[in-house]
């Protein structure tokens, strides 16, 4: 073993040029990390497809709904301007563009891995052990589910370069005192804030670091301190923190969620289950939510275990060799039971304690644990106290380098099967791409068809989202080439799989024989409207009605049963007509105008799709 390990060095020392310094071996490394995380989180998105109010967004600005206001509004209870204008940039590629949604997930997904590595190098230097909170960073499955939900990147990812670039700018102040560097770290907090509300935690974060690192003394001492240093940034921060708070709860809704919260077991999910698995890398059991293909984390207790134990026997070696080591830990718990609190009293009252289980909701706290982990691992350059080895450390063991490569090797190794298991079912068995894609193709082939806009499946759009769960909305961005009126002639429909096929109306009430031998109903017999009555009352319900007839010329005609009144359009020929209805009726009464009619047969039910 001693032999193979030797010979692994001197291979790998061969791959290397003698005249590399330290640092330009270290970005050497570092960048190529980020383009290996690059590669396969552009496989993960690649074969991912947009899902529930990405359908939203897009059919706004189809519809030229995207004015000033529209930008500025909350949805649900996230105010996201810039969120909007990459969806705006989306729309540029035409329908549906889902390479340009892909690729502006990797271009940012790539901003922030390069700025993660740059606040990591010069807040400790561009040496080896940055390479640890960064590989944890860049290979964290935690921040998967934000990537393959086109809604939850545009919020999140652009809050890690925000977070990066903050910290960054912050310490440089707090090491400068060069106020225009708190502006700079101003200006990314609230570049955040118009991505992603937590961004409203940064401020926190930055009071932090300047209470543990760049202050000594007690608390009060402390506080003291840093409030008189540093008061015009925390002036600054607290100015955009209050102003956007006001702005936000004066515009955010009220309406609370529906449902009582078990804040224990979501803590236990939450901060226990999703997160120490997502620590470790070991999320490797996951769960379809609903019909997917979102999954929430599932872990066996004996993965919550392990994961556990290798992140407290991580922190515990930390502790018995560093001083202050834990101290960074003061930023992460905050921080986390801010992420907690946000779920606490918004989504789990509606969707309970499996709203824990959704690691997405986690995705910008790998950003703050690359920074906490790196502040327990090395000195921070500049500060006033920060972690150091101890003079006497309580254990002497010293792990070689190749086993610290090792050890997060394995971690790279959990978490990439860990981030290709949540991806599968995106890729796989996607029920909303499979119909998306196969109804616009259908739509292209059809040439303007005539659609019923009835819902699109559940497991495609739920009806809560209702109306964008029709597709005069859902498929807005492809304009003019369908058409959904109120009636038609001949009516099409997308079937579950998004064939488009033709629609007939599934037999619940018909109408009474007519007596016209091999007509039916005459309607050009009559001078005055022509009453057809049903074969029993139809019930207070929304049905559609067909009407099947035989015409000699084109013309118009008054369509009219209960409360229900049309004037439709009649083609020549053998067709047949179909309108909505709602309400109770025993009879229909047609008046085509003197025109040579024949009514075959009325038929009131529900529309579904002919079986090719």
């Amino acid at each position: 073993m001693s032999t193979l390990a030797a010979d692994t060095k001197r291979a790998v020392r061969g791959w290397i040029p003698a005249d590399l310094s330290r640092a330009q071996k270290v970005t050497a490394v570092a960048l190529s990390l980020i383009a290996a995380q690059l590669l396969l989180r552009a496989w993960i998105v690649g074969g991912s497809w947009f899902f529930e109010d990405d359908f939203q967004f897009l059919t706004d600005i189809a519809r030229g709904e995207d004015d000033a206001a529209w930008y500025v509004r909350p949805h649900n209870v996230h105010f996201m301007p810039l969120s909007f204008v990459l969806v705006k940039i989306v729309t540029w590629g035409g329908p549906f563009a889902w390479w340009l949604a892909a690729l502006e997930t990797v271009v940012l997904q790539a901003l922030a891995g390069l700025t993660c590595w740059w606040m990591l190098a010069k807040l400790f230097g561009n040496r080896p052990l940055i390479l640890v909170p960064l590989a944890f960073y860049l290979f964290s499955v935690l921040s998967v589910p934000s990537l393959t939900w086109y809604a939850a990147m545009i919020n999140q990812l652009p809050l890690h370069t925000c977070i990066f670039l903050g910290v960054l700018a912050h310490v440089t102040y707090l090491r400068t005192r060069r106020y225009r560097y708190a502006l700079l770290a101003t200006l990314a907090t609230g570049v955040g804030m118009l991505f992603y509300v937590k961004a409203i935690a940064l401020p926190m974060v930055f009071g932090l670091l300047a209470l543990l690192y760049f202050a000594e003394g007690g608390l009060r001492q402390r506080f003291v301190a840093v409030v008189r240093r540093y008061l015009w940034a925390w002036l600054t921060y607290g100015a955009l923190g209050l102003a956007y708070l006001a702005m936000y709860f004066a515009r955010m809704p009220r309406d609370q969620a529906a449902g009582e919260t078990d804040y224990l077991a979501l803590a236990r999910s939450m901060l226990f289950d999703t997160l120490g698995t997502g620590l470790s890398g070991l999320s490797w059991s996951w769960e379809l939510l609903n019909d997917g293909p979102r999954s929430v984390t599932a872990p066996s207790t004996f993965l919550v275990a392990v994961s556990w134990m290798v992140v407290v026997a991580g922190w515990g070696y930390l502790y018995a060799t560093r001083v202050r080591a834990l101290r960074s830990l003061v930023i992460a718990a905050p921080y986390l039971l801010i992420s907690y609190g946000i779920i606490a009293v918004g989504r789990s009252g509606a969707f309970g304690e499996i709203s824990g289980n959704e690691a997405r909701y986690l995705s910008d706290a790998t950003a703050v644990l690359a920074l906490v982990l790196a502040l327990a691992m090395m000195p921070l350059r500049g500060a006033v106290e920060s972690s150091e080895p101890r003079d006497q450390p309580l254990i002497t063991v010293r792990p070689s380098r190749l086993v610290l490569v090792a050890a997060v090797a394995a971690y790279v190794a959990g978490s990439v099967w860990s981030s290709i298991t949540y991806a599968r079912p995106w890729h796989d068995g996607n029920a909303v791409k499979d119909f998306g894609r196969t109804a616009i193709a259908s739509i292209e082939e059809a040439d303007r068809p005539a659609l019923a806009d009835v819902p699109v499946p559940d497991e495609v759009m739920w009806n809560v989202n209702t109306p964008y769960n029709l597709p005069s909305r859902f498929f807005a961005p492809l304009g003019d080439r369908f058409s959904t009126p109120q009636t038609a002639n001949d009516l099409m429909i997308l079937d579950q799989s998004g064939e488009v096929a033709k629609a007939f109306v599934a037999p619940g009430i018909t109408s009474v024989p007519g007596e016209a031998d091999g007509c039916g109903y005459a309607l050009g017999d009559a001078d005055a409207p022509v009453t057809i009555p049903l074969s029993s009352p139809t019930i207070d319900y929304s049905f559609w009605m067909s009407i099947g007839y035989l015409a000699g010329e084109d013309g118009y005609a008054a369509v009219s049963a209960g409360d229900n009144a049309y004037r439709v359009h009649l083609e020549r020929g053998l067709h047949t007509l179909f309108l909505p209805t709602v309400g109770s009726y025993d009879s229909v009464s047609i008046d085509a105008g003197g025109r040579p009619v024949c009514v075959d047969q009325v038929t009131v039910g529900n529309l579904e799709a002919m079986s090719r």
